[in-house]
């Protein structure tokens, strides 16, 4: 399936001025309304309307003994708004709408026809979509918005009703009738933050339903989001495609005595070039000691000849992450040492890999633990500088799930299946070697195995040293 082509967003803006009429004229509200819902198309590339439709549908089945309240994410406003705007992921995942302040209610149908509240609540549709109301003076910082009274945005967005924010608490109460649950976000239990919006959107839902019980949605959203649809498949491969460009940049700029923050800026430049938004993360790119280090992100330090560089990079396309490591000599060459522990990193990821099919597992000590068998290849080669094995040196998990965040929603110990997207990313870091070595691809579960989304990306020891084989001095200057 085709994802929705981009609009020209300069086209936007002259058909916005020429809808103005004169310049320093006010453009009518119709002219504002249309140039909102232009750009909303242009810059979110969007699966189509029903599939985020039928998610709602799912989560609806999931979750049908209780009304479903999500909040998206909130912005600063007007000139206090210095970051660029992302939407909370299970919210996106549910309505694709990129913009603050959105409230999304999920009515599931009351299913016991002697309740007193059946007959109002079967004449009520399933679902709301609740957007701020539109502001002038804030729409001079932030642009034209979405006007939920206009009856083409709940078209543009794919509900049949979309209302004012400032309906909420009156919707709310309304919808409440007949269900004694509400399921909404708690807060991140890996995030803990004590004042979360997620807790703060909790306790105001609890003042305004204080007999009501309250339960967690995060972990139904993370069930669905875990399996691929084919259009988020296309947008985490082009998100995919963006971050192999910009490791194939990278190449031309490792050398020694250059710094590390200027292959990070290569990087950046080539993922937007390649038309993707943003970054999945902030990149890694650790050379020498640094190579160790698992979250490095300072990028400060100046590359040396006889060093490793790691390059834990993603781009995100769509709102859809990539998450690739690759490990290369700065000076184009491993040593010997460095080759040994590159082919026994490069090891444990044959044999994961090998063992991806529907029915593992990414985590766990059993024999369906694709953890374990890289665990176990690398415990039964090579030593450290004491002889001591190296399983003790891969110290972080070998997997977790990709999509529209890095780590992505769901219960890591799930059984794979087909649709999920995975990474297969073992390591080995020798602090007192100042050697690291992290080889990190992306993996589409099939019906029968795997595919391999970073296939065009080198793995071999010999093949990185082609793909960087122009001499340092020869290379083209930073």
């Amino acid at each position: 399936m085709k994802i929705r082509v981009l609009l020209s967003f300069a086209c936007i803006l002259a058909g916005f001025a020429a809808q103005a009429g004169q310049k320093g004229r006010s453009p009518e509200p119709s002219a504002v309304s249309a140039a909102a819902i232009a750009i909303h198309s242009a810059t979110n590339e969007r699966e189509p309307l029903e599939v985020y439709q039928q998610r709602r549908k799912d989560l609806e089945g999931k979750l049908s003994d209780g009304l479903i309240i999500l909040f998206g994410a909130t912005d600063a406003s007007g000139s206090e708004a210095y970051h660029v705007f992302r939407q909370e992921s299970n919210f996106y995942y549910l309505t694709g709408y990129t913009d603050p302040g959105a409230v999304l209610l999920i009515a599931p149908p009351i299913q016991d026809r002697r309740s007193p509240s059946w007959e109002q609540s079967s004449s009520l549709p399933r679902e709301i979509l609740l957007l701020p109301q539109r502001n002038p003076d804030e729409e001079r910082w932030t642009g034209p918005q979405l006007d939920p009274y206009n009856p083409s945005t709940a078209e543009q967005l794919g509900f049949s009703k979309v209302e004012g924010t400032e309906q909420l608490a009156g919707e709310i109460r309304r919808y409440a009738e007949g269900y004694a649950t509400v399921y909404t976000l708690f807060a991140d239990p890996h995030v803990g933050e004590e004042e979360s919006p997620e807790k703060q959107n909790l306790e105001k839902l609890r003042t305004l339903l204080p007999f009501m019980s309250f339960r967690d949605a995060r972990r139904a959203i993370g069930a669905l989001r875990q399996v691929k649809s084919q259009t988020e498949l296309d947008l985490i491969q082009r998100a995919i495609d963006c971050t192999i460009s910009g490791l194939e940049s990278s190449e031309r700029g490792v050398r020694p005595d250059i710094f590390e923050y200027q292959i990070s800026a290569l990087l950046k430049y080539t993922f937007e070039r390649e038309g993707c938004r943003g970054l999945a993360f902030d990149p890694i790119v650790g050379s020498g000691f640094n190579s160790t280090v698992l979250h490095y992100t300072k990028n400060f330090a100046q590359m040396h000849s006889g060093d490793l560089v790691v390059m834990d990079v993603g781009a995100e396309y769509g709102h859809y992450a990539a998450d690739i490591t690759r490990t290369i000599p700065v000076n184009g060459r491993f040593t010997a040492r460095q080759r040994e522990i590159y082919n026994i990193v490069l090891g444990a990821q044959k044999a994961a890999l090998a063992a991806v099919k529907p029915g593992m597992r990414i985590t766990g000590r059993g024999s369906d633990s694709l953890y374990q068998i890289a665990l176990d290849y690398i415990n039964s080669h090579g030593q450290d500088s004491h002889g001591e094995k190296l399983g003790k040196y891969f110290i972080h998990g070998l997997s977790h799930h990709v999509g529209l965040d890095v780590h992505d929603a769901g219960d890591p110990a799930r059984v794979l299946e087909p649709g999920m997207v995975i990474t297969i990313e073992p390591g080995i870091y020798l602090p007192e070697e100042n050697l690291g070595v992290r080889i990190e691809d992306m993996v589409l579960v099939t019906n029968s195995g795997y595919e391999l989304l970073t296939r065009r990306l080198p793995r071999e020891a010999s093949e990185i040293e082609n793909w960087i084989k122009v001499a340092p001095s020869n290379r083209p200057p930073m």
